[in-house]
């Protein structure tokens, strides 16, 4: 029973054997969660696919090289994130998210799996969703801006 799926959650691989090990993905163990006055909320009722996608903006190293192969870098400390969270129209996650953009809230947001998290703790929706309706169930992909981004792959080490 050690092995079971049921029992991986993302932060063990499974031992197959020969020193082998396999990774598991479920995506039902991804959390995204929006922090309001310190109290966290589950995000849910997302698009068929991609739940999200959380990105820096900008390289934390600018370098550059002359015509005779000089180098330089320049360290950036940019922090600014965005992510993109796309949602079934008319669920939970799509009214949270409509309540947060039409009150310019300041938020936190955080996508995690297993040891690795990434977001931030001062976050606002960017711009609202384009807004299609036709023969499928509409989506909205709401783009929120990380001003305090972080990514962490192993936070439990």
């Amino acid at each position: 029973m050690a092995n079971s799926v049921d029992n991986f959650t993302g932060v063990d691989s499974i031992d197959i054997g020969e020193g082998r090990s396999m990774s598991l993905y479920k995506a039902k163990n991804v959390s995204l969660q929006v922090i309001r006055d310190g109290v966290p909320t589950i995000l849910k009722n997302f698009q068929d696919g991609d739940m999200a996608t959380v990105q820096k903006t900008n390289a934390k190293v600018d370098a550059m090289t002359d015509a005779q192969a000089g180098v330089a870098g320049a360290v950036t400390y940019d922090s600014l994130g965005t992510a993109t969270v796309t949602v079934q129209q008319g669920g939970e996650t799509n009214d949270l998210l409509s309540d947060l953009y039409n009150s310019d809230e300041v938020f936190g947001f955080f996508m995690s799996y297993g040891d690795e998290i990434v977001g931030g703790n001062h976050c606002m929706i960017q711009k609202a969703p384009d807004a299609a309706f036709g023969k499928a169930v509409p989506t909205r992909a709401w783009t929120i801006q990380i001003f305090d981004y972080t990514y962490d792959g192993n936070r439990n080490a």
